[in-house]
């Protein structure tokens, strides 16, 4: 037999409101039509008032731990962005000698130049994505072979994670306009969206192997995002 208490939290919530009001209504009539004392009725109340509160601060805390979580990976990419944009200016000018290199913590160059592996980054297909879209101000992220079973959807070997790319407005015109999201080591990747019209989004996405060399780009994806 069906419970009459709704399982979902906000209609149970709504539900133990609806309660509590009833039995108060006109003083406590209600209540005291049926045998309950006005204690009773007043400390169901209040607990149904305590029940909500501590609903609704719940809601704020993970709001907040989430908005804080979110903020700090945008602000994490954009360093690496603007770090890679960096390093490749070093690495292109030609001043910047091998000392200079590992002091800066970027590539040195190998003196020897060896055959790539069949294992190479560079020869390794790049990850398919799946936007999930239909919640507002989101796009849920699903990157890999088989973006579309989570279960089936293995990195492929010696990758640690898939950099995730995107643009707002669209594919970008040119290259350079690909802003880095984020490297993400397990799919799917969650973005929030914080803008106040519908906005269309362009993402792309490559593997990254445990020298964070990035494999080819794969083809990019596009959704349109609701407020």
């Amino acid at each position: 037999m069906a419970d009459y208490i709704p399982s979902n939290e906000a209609a149970k919530l709504l539900w133990l409101w609806n309660l509590a009001m009833w039995l108060w209504r006109d003083n406590a009539v209600n209540g005291l039509l049926h045998g309950f004392s006005i204690h009773e009725v007043n400390m169901f109340r209040f607990t149904v008032v305590q029940a909500k509160q501590a609903a609704n601060t719940t809601v704020d805390k993970e709001a907040a731990a989430r908005a804080a979580v979110r903020a700090k990976k945008d602000a994490i990419a954009k360093a690496v962005g603007t770090a890679r944009d960096m390093a490749r200016r070093l690495q292109a000018d030609p001043n910047t000698t091998d000392a200079e290199r590992a002091a800066a913590g970027i590539t040195v160059p190998d003196a020897t130049k060896t055959a790539a592996s069949p294992d190479d980054i560079r020869s390794t297909d790049p990850p398919s994505l799946w936007l999930d879209f239909s919640r507002r101000l989101q796009v849920i992220i699903h990157w890999g072979p088989n973006p579309h079973d989570e279960r089936h959807n293995g990195r492929p070997h010696g990758t640690i994670g898939c950099e995730i790319q995107f643009h707002r407005g669209g594919i970008p015109a040119q290259e350079a306009d690909w802003v880095t999201l984020d490297i993400d080591t397990e799919s799917p990747f969650i973005h929030t969206i914080h803008v106040d019209i519908p906005t269309t989004y362009a993402y792309r996405a490559c593997y990254v192997d445990k020298k964070l060399n990035k494999g080819p780009y794969g083809d990019p994806a596009v959704c349109t995002v609701s407020v």
